[in-house]
């Protein structure tokens, strides 16, 4: 019947409506694909087939395909956007069902997975803390609190270090000076006298008529200074001057004469002597003249004789007068004047000579002044029993009166005073408090001196402990009587101090004839086996000293807190010997400073509390002769001492070290529990080319905030931080399918499998035949408008045609029924 198939025709024609209507509707719709009708005829056949005049029955719909072509791509700014270029789905979890999408609308849900707009989440693959993607899919969830920190526990270094550098070190020797004079007490006053004779009491005017009769006498010096002799003194005509004058009545005008002859001697072959007359007016009209020698600190003697009978009228009477006083001389360190040889490496031979009583700091300072030779000095003493009878008495320590009335106060105040009276001196109470120890770092002489009111008051005062002790006490009346106190007229102790000297290379030092002081008898200095000498680094490396070390560079690295601190390497090149077989060729020592401290281990031979700090710790680097890291001789580097401390050195309470013997090993175990890190050099080189760092890293950062995320090709998901780290934190899974078209669809641009699309191959995208991922883009229906209008229009023609159809049929029907 036409009906029939009339009705197929219009039933297709809007089934093709309402795909092309679909397909419209959809057009703008992220991810969509569209569908096309696929139609087929239908015949009416039987058991024996439909014969060869069949006419068909009409039409019927055989399947509503979709087409799975690639939509266009469009960039947005948002960094979850994703599209797909190439074959696969984007896989997403509804509580449990797994859909497929091309819509790649993605956000963060609020607790940090990937879902798209019906809160789906997107799978893909996680990554551990290193950035290793596994193999197992599952929901992909963004962290998005702050990214904990991580401890350093890698360095790599990657160098060129410049051959043509030189070897900054040599080897030289050095010896301490231990004469018998080192550390000797002396005791004596503090200021020097001079030798003194005084004269007899006289009166002016005198009765001598020196007209007829001279007043003569003769004045004898002997002094170890020199100018020594005799002088013959005569008042009267025989002096030239006319009587008149000579009367003498004016007491500076004796003195003046007497001075005149002693200073120009008038007799033959006589020469001056160092000795002055004094005129002393002792008041109530009474006189003397005394008698002074010139050189402080000498014991000379002043002699009178020979003198006229009548020279008593000026208090000559030699008879009469008193013994004379002898200098007496200051108290020094006691070391006598010494000569040193030293020689250069050429052989030239220049003598250094030290003045009696030089101290140690001006030794040291004019040793300084002579090539090849450096020279400190050091001078110790230590006070003990303190004895104040009244609480009052006080210290004078060159020079400077302490207020402390006991030893514990006096430590406090030396201290303080180390930078402005006391330069240098510094002073160090025993546990016990029974005795103090003062050093004057410069090795200036020690002066000690006490103040007190009451006599009996003293102190002990040690240099050397094999030199014994002097004991200084108070003698407040002046009377020489200090309460039993042999030493009685000790005003200051004084303690000289030592040198450390240092020769440079192949320069040597000698004294053939020594007088011991404060250089002992050296010997022979180029004798290996003198004691005397030891063998010592010269140059040696210190990090604040520039010379000392050929390259430097320095990067940042974390402790387990975050906290950030700077790691610095210092690299000094090592000689080479071929006679010593310990050297090596192209060796250099690496030096590792954290925030300016030392990291080594400690050194458990030294005494407490030495045994526990930090030591000066070197790493060996040798290298090929063709300039390649020798990593057969080169070991294995930690750092196993290193303790976090803030900016002010307070610690920073993150985690310590673990130190070697405590079992601090390479490779760091992971999780690590210590501030322990290993440094590797490997792709070091030794070219003759300038110190260059080619790169450097460590794996440590400090805390961070999530501040942008990044999506590769491959569908990885790095994210971003404030700390400057980027962290690798999954990857976006893709499925295929063997019939994409099979696949069944469930709204909302999401297909689900069944039997006709077969299982899913789920993998990375960029992987077999999976496209690549492009971020902050996405991809848009693959609908072609204009082509579904035309569709649309044909759809509508058909639809009209199959009902002219019916039309048709129906008026033959009418026109059957109408016959009669």
């Amino acid at each position: 019947m036409p009906f029939d198939t009339a009705l197929s025709g219009i039933r297709a024609a809007s089934n093709d409506l309402s795909v092309t209507g679909n397909n419209i509707a959809n057009a703008s719709t992220t991810g969509f694909k569209g569908s096309r009708v696929e139609f087929g005829d239908v015949y009416a056949t039987s058991v024996l087939g439909s014969g060869s005049n069949a006419i068909g029955s009409g039409v019927q719909v055989q399947d509503v395909s979709q087409r799975f072509v690639q939509g266009n791509v469009t960039f947005t700014d948002q960094a979850l956007d994703m599209a797909i270029n190439g074959n696969g789905f984007f896989v997403l979890n509804n509580g449990g069902e797994i859909l497929y999408s091309r819509a790649g609308s993605f956000g963060l849900n609020q607790e940090g997975f990937i879902v798209n707009n019906t809160d789906e989440r997107l799978q893909g693959f996680s990554a551990d803390d290193d950035g290793n993607i596994g193999g197992i899919s599952g929901d992909i969830q963004i962290e998005t609190s702050n990214l904990s920190p991580r401890r350093t526990t890698s360095v790599s270094s990657v160098l060129n270090i410049d051959a043509s550098e030189p070897v900054l070190q040599t080897v030289g020797r050095r010896f301490e000076t231990e004469g018998n004079e080192v550390g000797v007490t002396r005791a004596g006053r503090i200021n020097a006298t001079t030798t003194e004779q005084f004269g007899g009491v006289f009166t002016l005017p005198l009765a001598n008529d020196f007209n007829t009769t001279d007043i003569s006498f003769e004045l004898q010096l002997s002094a170890a200074s020199g100018n020594n002799g005799t002088v013959n003194i005569n008042l009267g005509t025989a002096d030239g001057v006319p009587a008149q004058v000579n009367s003498f009545n004016d007491l500076r005008t004796l003195a003046s004469v007497i001075n005149a002859q002693i200073f120009s001697p008038t007799a033959p072959g006589q020469t001056p002597v160092d000795v002055v007359a004094n005129a002393v007016d002792l008041g109530g009209g009474n006189y003397r003249i005394d008698f002074q020698a010139l050189v402080e600190g000498e014991p000379s003697q002043i002699g009178i004789d020979f003198q006229s009978g009548n020279a008593d009228q000026i208090g000559l009477n030699v008879g009469a007068l008193p013994p004379g006083v002898p200098g007496v001389p200051a108290v020094s360190n006691g070391y006598p004047a010494q000569a040193i040889d030293i020689t250069d490496p050429d052989g030239l031979t220049r003598t250094f000579n030290t003045p009696a009583g030089a101290s140690a700091a001006a030794t040291a300072a004019s040793l300084n002044r002579v090539q090849g030779v450096s020279a400190t000095a050091v001078t110790e003493a230590t006070l003990s029993n303190f004895n104040s009878l009244a609480g009052d008495m006080q210290v004078i320590l060159n020079g400077s009166l302490l207020a402390s009335d006991n030893l514990s106060e006096m430590a406090v105040e030396i201290n303080s005073l180390t930078n402005s009276s006391l330069p240098g001196v510094s002073a160090v109470l025993d546990p016990t408090g029974t005795s103090l120890t003062i050093t004057s770092a410069g090795g200036e002489d020690i002066t000690i001196a006490i103040a007190s009111v009451n006599d009996g008051d003293n102190l002990t005062v040690t240099g050397d402990p094999e030199a014994g002790s002097q004991v200084i006490e108070a003698d407040f009346n002046n009377d020489g009587v200090t309460a039993g106190n042999s030493n009685a007229t000790t005003e200051q102790i004084v303690v000289g101090g030592s040198l450390e000297v240092t020769l440079d290379e192949n320069y040597e030092i000698s004294n053939p004839n020594p007088v011991i002081g404060l250089f002992q008898p050296l010997g022979d200095s180029s004798d290996p086996l003198n004691p005397i000498f030891e063998r010592v680094t010269l140059n040696e490396f210190d990090p604040n000293d520039q010379a000392t070390y050929n390259h430097a560079t320095s990067l940042t690295l974390f402790d387990s807190l975050g906290n950030s601190h700077i790691m610095t390497q210092f690299f000094v090149k090592q000689s080479f010997d071929p006679d010593d077989v310990l050297s090596q060729r192209n060796h250099w020592e690496m030096f590792v400073q954290v925030d300016g401290q030392d990291v080594g281990d400690p050194d458990t031979s030294l005494p407490p509390p030495d045994n526990t700090l930090p030591t000066q710790n070197g790493y060996d680097l040798f290298f090929n002769e063709d300039g390649s890291l020798n990593e057969l001789l080169t070991p294995e580097m930690l750092v196993s001492n290193w303790t976090p401390v803030d900016a002010d050195g307070n610690l920073t309470q993150a985690a310590g070290p673990q130190n070697v013997l405590a079992g601090g090993a390479v490779p760091i175990p992971d999780p690590p529990s210590s501030s322990n890190f290993a440094i590797s050099f490997d792709g070091t080189t030794q070219f003759g080319s300038e110190f260059s760092v080619n790169d450097v890293d460590q794996n440590g950062f400090t805390t961070g905030r999530l501040s942008g995320l990044n999506i590769d090709r491959d569908g990885i998901i790095f994210a971003r931080f404030t700390n400057g780290e980027s962290q690798v934190l999954g990857q976006v899974a893709l499925a295929d399918f063997r019939n994409q078209e099979g696949l069944q669809p469930a709204g909302n641009s999401r297909w689900v499998e069944n039997f006709e699309s077969g299982p899913p191959n789920i993998a990375a995208a960029n992987t077999g035949a999976l496209g690549t991922i492009q971020s902050s883009a996405l991809e848009e229906s693959n609908v072609d408008l204009s082509a579904e209008l035309v569709k649309l229009i044909i759809a509508q023609r058909n639809y009209q045609a199959n009902a002219k159809t019916i039309e048709t049929a129906n008026a033959v029907t009418q026109t059957i029924i109408n016959l009669r």
